[in-house]
C-alpha cells in the first residue's frame, strides 16, 4: 500500500463518484477503478459499494477513510517540517564553544538566530578543541570555534575550517610588575618571565598556542601553574605568580591588581576558526555561520580599535 492507494480511496469516498474524483486528481477513470480495487484486495475488505447509479461507503470504509484522512495529514505535516528543516527555519544546530574565546559574539549570534528562526532548537557544548574537531567529525556536533593553531591537527584535516577573527595579543601583569605602566610591550621582553594559563575542560590549549606565538618570536616559555578558570588566572597573575598571554577578545573589564599590556610585535595575532563538516550539510549551520561571520567582524573591529587607542596613547 502507497500513500497515492490513500489519496485515490479519499478522493473517491469524498465524491462518492468515480468520475469527480478521477477530473479531481486529474486520472483516468478506468485506472482509478483498478487502483481502488487493488487496494481492497491488499486489505481483503469492500471498502466502497458500487453499482451504475450510486457509490457508498461501507462500514470498514467509514473507518478506512478517518484514518486515511489522519495518515495523509501526517504524511504532508512531515513533509512541510522536512522542508523547513531543508531551509534551516527548523531542526537542531549542536555548537561547540569555549567560553572565554566565544564570549565576545556568540552570544550575540544566538540571540539573533533565535530571533530570525524561533523554531529551531540550538545546544551549545563547552568542550577543548581536540574534543571539538573530534564531535564535529562524528556528526555529533553542527560547528565548532578552536584556535587557529589546532587546524593543523590531523584531526581537522577533512574538516572545513574557516577563520572569522583575528584578535591582538594582550599580557596580563601584576599591577606591580616593572612594566606595568608601559601599555604596551614586545613579547620578546617578558621571555624570562613564568607565563601562567588556563587549564580548561580538559585541555590545555592556551598554553599550546601561548608557546607557539613565543616560539615565533625566538623563545621557549617558562610555564607555572595552571589556573583553573579565567578569575583564578587573574587572581595568580594579581599575586604576582606570573603573566599571562590571553586574546584581546577574551579581557575582562576591571581586573584588580593586574595591567593589560597590548602586544605590539608586528604580525602577531591571535586567530579563531570556525570549524565544521561539509559533507554533511546543513542550512540552519550555514545561516548560523553567516550571522557569525558578521558578529565576529563587529568585535573584530571593536578590538583593532581599542588597540589602536591604546598604542596611540602609550606615545
Amino acid at each position: 500500500m502507497e500513500l497515492r492507494h490513500l489519496r485515490y480511496f479519499v478522493a473517491v469516498a469524498e465524491a462518492l463518484s468515480f468520475s469527480r474524483a478521477a477530473t479531481r486528481l486529474r486520472l483516468a477513470q478506468p485506472s482509478l477503478s483498478t487502483q481502488i480495487r487493488d487496494l481492497e484486495n491488499e486489505l481483503g475488505l469492500e471498502l466502497l459499494e458500487r453499482n451504475r447509479n450510486r457509490v457508498a461507503l461501507t462500514d470498514a470504509g467509514a473507518v478506512f477513510l478517518k484514518e486515511a484522512r489522519a495518515v495523509l495529514a501526517r504524511a504532508e505535516k512531515a513533509v512541510a517540517r522536512a522542508k523547513e528543516a531543508a531551509s534551516g527555519a527548523t531542526g537542531e544546530l549542536r555548537v561547540g564553544s569555549m567560553g572565554p574565546l566565544t564570549i565576545s559574539f556568540l552570544p550575540a549570534c544566538l540571540t539573533r538566530l533565535h530571533a530570525a528562526l524561533p523554531k529551531a532548537r540550538i545546544s551549545v557544548q563547552e568542550t577543548g578543541p581536540s574534543d571539538q574537531l573530534a564531535q564535529i567529525a562524528a556528526g555529533r556536533v553542527h560547528i565548532g570555534f578552536v584556535p587557529g593553531i589546532f587546524a593543523s591537527l590531523s584531526a581537522a584535516k577533512r574538516l572545513t575550517v574557516r577563520e572569522i577573527l583575528r584578535s591582538p595579543l594582550i599580557v596580563l601583569v601584576s599591577e606591580h610588575h616593572p612594566l606595568a605602566r608601559r601599555g604596551t610591550v614586545r613579547l620578546r621582553e617578558l621571555e624570562d618571565e613564568t607565563f601562567l594559563h588556563i587549564l580548561m575542560y580538559g585541555s590545555d590549549a592556551q598554553r599550546v598556542w601561548s608557546r607557539e606565538i613565543c616560539r615565533s618570536v625566538g623563545f621557549l616559555p617558562q610555564f607555572g601553574s595552571a589556573a583553573s578558570n579565567a578569575e583564578n588566572l587573574v587572581t595568580m597573575v594579581a599575586a604576582g605568580e606570573g603573566v599571562a598571554l590571553i586574546p584581546k577578545i577574551a579581557e575582562r573589564t576591571g581586573t584588580p591588581g593586574c595591567a593589560p599590556l597590548l602586544v605590539i610585535d608586528a604580525g602577531l595575532h591571535y586567530s579563531l576558526c570556525a570549524v565544521y563538516d561539509e559533507d554533511f550539510p546543513s542550512a540552519l549551520r550555514d545561516a548560523f555561520l553567516r550571522i557569525v561571520e558578521e558578529e565576529a567582524r563587529k568585535v573584530e573591529e571593536l578590538v583593532a580599535g581599542k588597540g589602536e587607542a591604546r598604542k596611540t596613547g602609550a606615545k
